[in-house]
């Protein structure tokens, strides 16, 4: 698949075929991971993969509490100066299928990356965090251009700590997303999505 093809090709789904995928394809994938830059050239991550429903169950328990309690037409129809955005129809959207979407996927990989902390002060003191999301685009762009599709569940809250203590995830490593993969339900809703245009988006020189 062209590289354009596969970036046009690429989205967000929560909802799988019932559909084994080729272990050697996921393989595949995360090699594709692999030559994401690197800023300290040491490639300082692995993978966690879990398969079977009960790995699942138990890695997600906070995310099936979070999606359980969510009420999707109660959110919506909260009174608001405003007409419901694009951004809090997908959130209604998504929050109940917040555990199924990886439950459901053949595959979830977790990304984990060398890193104690997160400390923003300075944008460089970011690197290491910056580096995994090169790392997880590729993995994106390569789940498109296999035919598959992905969904994904950044950790909220001490969720992170959650999920990192049971999996025995290293102390000095950190968990920047969940990413399920498999094959798309053609029958999925597509829900709208923003794209801006281009020549808005561009400053020369300087931003005004």
């Amino acid at each position: 698949m062209d590289f354009y093809e596969a970036v046009e090709k690429r989205r967000t789904v929560r909802e799988f075929l019932d559909k084994e995928v080729d272990f050697e394809v996921i393989k595949k994938i995360l090699e594709a991971g692999n030559k994401a830059p690197t800023w300290n050239h040491n490639r300082n991550w692995s993978f966690i993969i879990l398969k079977t429903d009960e790995e699942k169950e138990y890695a997600f328990e906070y995310a099936k509490k979070i999606a359980d309690k969510f009420d999707a037409e109660k959110y919506l129809n909260i009174p608001r100066p405003y007409p419901v955005t694009l951004g809090q129809k997908m959130y209604a959207y998504a929050m109940p299928r917040q555990f199924t979407m990886l439950k459901n996927a053949p595959y979830v990989i977790i990304p984990v990356f060398k890193s104690k902390d997160l400390n923003g002060e300075y944008v460089s003191e970011l690197n290491p965090f910056s580096t995994i999301w090169c790392v997880i685009e590729n993995i994106f762009l390569a789940v498109a251009a296999e035919g598959l599709a992905c969904s994904m569940r950044i950790p909220l809250n001490e969720e992170h700590d959650i999920v990192k203590e049971k999996l025995k995830v290293p102390r000095t490593y950190m968990i920047p997303a969940f990413i399920g993969i498999g094959y798309a339900d053609p029958n999925e809703k597509e829900l709208k999505q923003h794209y801006p245009e281009i020549e808005k988006q561009l400053h020369f020189g300087r931003w005004k």
